[in-house]
């Protein structure tokens, strides 16, 4: 696990800053073939029939950005412990911004892939112009012990007052959050128009990535939150998805 180390500058605010940890699962990916029932950035599902793919409002089948296994992750105790979420967005150039986005959960799933789907059948060139990667991968796991985000404008209520400038200054660029992620905390390229508390639960955040070519506009990268209520009543109706850019 990786664990956060407070800087001596910052040691007379350490119960202040460990107040704020929480545990993320810090995503990492390789250009590999995956099973269906993986965890994945973009290919196929896991899907028993293709009427099981979601289609959006007006009758496109939505992009599939990625699925996660449950059981690959670690220390996120709001999580369902089996089971799989599969991300999607509307299938149009931005990135489904404005449009109503789907957190679809697997509760149980069948490891036999001569039942299942196992390429997406809907991934021709139209569709893969609108992604904002270029290739699909395989996700790996490692847990991380992070402060809070100080991209957050919770952060600014917490520690505004109580640290020096220098102070502040030595704390925000240690929790310069970015990177792609399950759990934590998440980073605001611009602004947190979603207003992220202590009451809500980071489902997925996708941040630039090399391998995979990930990219949201310029430089930019998307977050999945949750209330964390509807989380524990596995309610994903009530997720609700930003991306920034530069």
């Amino acid at each position: 696990m990786i664990k956060y180390e407070i800087p001596e500058i910052l040691k007379g605010h350490e119960g202040l800053i460990k107040k704020t940890y929480r545990y993320s699962n810090e995503i990492s990916l390789k250009r590999e073939e995956t099973k269906p029932w993986e965890s994945k950035l973009g290919g196929c599902p896991y899907l028993k029939s293709i009427k099981d793919y979601p289609i959006d409002e007006v009758g496109r089948p939505m992009l599939f950005l990625a699925q996660i296994n449950l059981t690959d992750l670690e220390k996120l105790d709001e999580l369902p412990e089996k089971g799989l979420l599969q991300f999607y967005i509307a299938n149009e150039d931005m990135f489904g911004l404005e449009s109503p986005v789907l957190v679809k959960y697997v509760e149980d799933y069948e490891e036999h892939e001569e039942l299942l789907i196992k390429s997406n059948p809907y991934e021709n060139e139209e569709y893969k112009a609108n992604l904002p990667f270029s290739h699909s991968g395989k996700m790996y796991f490692i847990t991380r012990e992070m402060p809070m985000s100080s991209s957050l404008d919770i952060f600014r209520e917490i520690f505004g007052n109580e640290l020096s400038e220098a102070e502040y200054e030595r704390l925000s660029d240690d929790c310069y959050s970015s990177d792609s992620r399950i759990g934590g905390y998440p980073y605001f390229v611009q602004n947190d128009y979603i207003g992220f508390g202590e009451d809500d639960f980071l489902l997925l955040q996708l941040d630039i990535d090399d391998e995979c070519g990930i990219m949201f506009g310029d430089a930019g990268n998307c977050v999945f939150s949750i209330p964390k209520d509807a989380l524990k009543n596995r309610d994903f109706s009530k997720v609700v998805y930003d991306w920034q850019c530069c």
